[in-house]
């Protein structure tokens, strides 16, 4: 067996991940059979088993979208594969809880905050958006190293974001981190880019923090047709700025 090969075993059988060929996509395999998949992943992985019932992502390396997944029942052969689901968000927890084996991703709705949990029972996917959720990060500096979609919905610091940014720019924000850089130092700012998963070429915006936590700015910009388009710019951005998004600035300004 290939050392790249990754293998799960259930009462049942024994599956393998192999990629196909030279074309640089993985599938899984029962014995020498793939198993039929919603669409090809150029990396395959069981994120999470539970008995006989295994929790597939189904990863494509530089597109729009680079996570879904599936459930896979192998109580019985043929194995049942569930409908693709997920947010398509590169972060994600995979976890046993009462109902079982499930995912927890961020959704992504503009209108939505908080992880969406999916599950699998009687033969489908369920799902449900949970509550907001807080990391417990106090300190602009503890931000370090994450991701901007968990601070603009961190209910802890929605005071401060609605303070800084205004409601308009937190809607705004809640919206684009879909595709995103972990935070960032630029000297006495922490900084972080994101775009929409469908629209990079089209909406991305930049997020920074000052060190203190006394000054908050965000920019985002709409290609021109689309509902609020051109630059927009929410916080304070009189005085220094890091060179983001500066860049950003010049880039977008007419």
């Amino acid at each position: 067996m290939p050392m790249w090969a990754e293998e799960v075993r259930t009462r049942v059988a024994v599956y393998e991940i192999l990629p196909i060929g030279e074309i640089g996509t993985d599938t899984l395999y029962i014995g020498n059979r793939p198993v039929e998949l919603p669409r090809l992943a150029d990396r395959l992985e069981v994120a999470g088993q539970d008995g006989d019932l295994l929790l597939v992502r189904l990863g494509s390396f530089g597109t729009a979208c680079p996570n879904m997944w599936v459930f896979v029942d192998a109580t019985k052969a043929p194995a049942k594969v569930s409908d693709m689901f997920g947010t398509c968000h590169d972060s994600y927890e995979v976890r046993v809880g009462a109902d079982g084996l499930e995912l927890r991703t961020p959704s992504v709705e503009p209108d939505e905050s908080g992880d969406m949990r999916y599950w699998f029972a009687d033969g489908v996917v369920h799902e449900e958006l949970g509550p907001p959720t807080s990391l417990g990060l106090n300190t602009v500096s503890e931000w370090g190293g994450e991701y901007p979609k968990f601070l603009v919905n961190d209910p802890m610091w929605e005071g401060a974001m609605l303070t800084h940014i205004g409601p308009v720019g937190l809607l705004d924000l809640r919206s684009l981190f879909e595709m995103q850089s972990a935070f960032e130092w630029e000297g006495d700012w922490l900084v972080a880019t994101g775009c929409r998963t469908d629209a990079c070429g089209s909406l991305g915006g930049v997020l920074a923090l000052s060190r203190d936590g006394s000054r908050m700015v965000a920019m985002v910009h709409r290609d021109e047709g689309a509902p609020k388009d051109g630059l927009a710019i929410y916080g304070d951005d009189a005085g220094d700025l890091p060179h983001t998004l500066i860049e950003f600035q010049e880039r977008w300004k007419k």
